[in-house]
């Protein structure tokens, strides 16, 4: 494989690393049926920009399959992402389970891509996006799935790994990390909070390095050692636990209406 091949991810969730090696650092995943653009290869080791946020890293070539250019096309335009948690896709090296924020492939059961057959246990008029279903719905679907650097699923996810995953349910294309996150959307004040918002927050260096989805009731939902429900302040996230603020607010942002 060479630069500019074209790539699908054909397992549940593979890991994307910051360097070509199985103990370098976990910095995002892809899940089944997400794309990647090949920019370099070094022995089984292929580095990546990944289609929907453009994030770039290192993966193992045996956990893809290259796919054509029209293909690639095809599949660059689709929105629809998972909504149950769990399903099965059929595919030609065996069944795959299909996780939650996963993109849909098909736009029936059953389709074909180049000359792979893929078809669905779940009916997918349960994946498509639902305008009425709320983002804080989906947020709780996630609730108390363990924390994991880099992670995008249930069996453990990041702060902005969740939220990217969360809106990209409803149709938002959220950048991969946190610092990018809040330059998306539109500021919001404060006082004029709604659920759906995103709330971000900054280390003591002063570095946006943590965001959460904004609840009714003045809570908050966020990725911090597993998906929890605290609540905000102005001043930032309240933990009832270890009363006291954990998180430092820096500012509020909104997408769409």
């Amino acid at each position: 494989m060479i630069a500019g091949i074209k790539l699908l991810c054909m397992l549940t969730v593979i890991p994307v690393r910051a360097d070509k090696s199985d103990t370098s650092e976990i910095v995002t995943q892809l899940l089944f049926g997400e794309i990647a653009t090949v920019l370099e290869k070094h022995n089984q080791w292929l580095k990546v920009n990944i289609h929907h946020d453009g994030y770039v890293g290192w993966i193992d070539e045996k956990q893809v399959i290259e796919i054509s250019e029209e293909a690639f096309n095809t599949l660059s335009i689709k929105k629809t992402r998972q909504t149950i948690k769990s399903t099965t896709c059929h595919t030609p090296w065996g069944t795959i389970e299909v996780l939650q924020g996963s993109p849909v492939l098909c736009d029936q059961m059953s389709c074909e891509i180049d000359t792979l057959k893929f078809s669905y246990k779940e009916p997918l008029e349960k994946n498509e996006l639902n305008p009425e279903q709320p983002i804080s719905e989906i947020s709780l679907s996630y609730l108390n799935a363990p924390y994991l650097w880099g992670g995008r699923t249930h069996y453990g996810i990041d702060c902005s790994g969740f939220t990217q995953t969360v809106f990209a349910q409803k149709g938002y294309a959220l950048m991969r990390d946190a610092s990018q996150q809040v330059k998306q959307g539109e500021p919001v004040n404060f006082n004029d909070i709604r659920t759906g918002d995103l709330a971000f927050f900054v280390s003591s260096k002063g570095n946006i390095t943590h965001v959460g989805i904004i609840l009714e009731d003045g809570k908050i939902i966020h990725a911090s050692g597993r998906v929890r429900i605290d609540m905000l302040t102005e001043e930032g996230i309240y933990n009832s636990e270890k009363k006291k603020i954990t998180h430092k607010l820096h500012s509020i942002r909104r997408l769409g209406s």
